[in-house]
């Protein structure tokens, strides 16, 4: 994922939630439902490590 990518997964997020794919895809444009989901599921991971 590029920066500007997460980033705005990051901002849709917020608006959003984190059972919302298909509205998050939609707002970061490059990225289908289910590469959010994979997305999701790795940074959700990543922060539960920390």
């Amino acid at each position: 994922w590029l920066q500007e990518e997460h980033d705005k997964f990051l901002e849709a997020l917020r608006m959003y939630g984190p059972k919302a794919m298909k509205a998050i895809s939609d707002h970061v444009r490059t990225r289908t439902p289910v590469q959010v989901r994979t997305h999701a599921q790795k940074y959700f991971q990543k922060l539960a490590r920390i």
